[in-house]
């Protein structure tokens, strides 16, 4: 979980890192790392997920959706793809987080098995909280396997993804990006 989580805190700093350079890098630099994203006016469902888990204590299927943009291209490095959704107040045995991160999304349009998948359940660093994860990053060690179809629309986006985890888990479903932050 440690490693995991420090995935996730870098891609997580690479995010702040690019929403704060653009109000204080110079006027030159600014267009190219320019946070662009989709009208606020839309409103409804930003995000709606389908995960089924088959094995383990979690096996089950289940649904999500959120209001708050969780869909990001170009912020965990330049053409990645990504999703970041989490919620608070969940018991141990709900499902309560999925954080994605594929590399090069291009890669991924026609399927890739290089990507991150963190599934969570429960409440965020509390006693009972859980994770499922598949590192099938490109570098370090690996653990459990897959593949990841990402379909960029622009502004809408995509995701089908199947594999397993270390212990034999397997997680598939997809992501439906309605709306989806650009990064430059």
């Amino acid at each position: 979980m440690r490693h995991t989580i420090s995935h996730l805190l870098s891609a997580l700093a690479l995010i702040v890192a690019a929403c704060t350079k653009g109000d204080t890098a110079p006027k030159s630099e600014r267009a190219e790392t320019e946070v662009k994203a989709p009208g606020m006016s839309q409103g409804g469902t930003a995000t709606t997920i389908h995960l089924v888990v088959q094995g383990g204590a979690h096996a089950g299927t289940y649904d999500a959706q959120s209001s708050d943009l969780t869909c990001t291209y170009g912020f965990a490095g330049p053409g990645s793809w990504g999703n970041q959704y989490s919620v608070t107040g969940k018991n141990p045995n709900e499902f309560s987080s999925l954080q994605l991160i594929v590399p090069d999304a291009k890669d991924a349009a026609d399927g890739t098995d290089t990507f991150l998948l963190t599934v969570g359940f429960g409440e965020l660093m509390k006693p009972g909280y859980s994770e499922l994860t598949i590192n099938a990053a490109a570098d370090g060690e690996k653990e459990g396997n897959g593949r990841i179809i990402v379909e960029d629309r622009g502004q809408t986006g995509k995701v089908t993804f199947q594999g397993k985890t270390k212990d034999n888990v397997t997680l598939e479903g997809t992501i439906d990006c309605h709306q989806l932050m650009r990064g430059g």
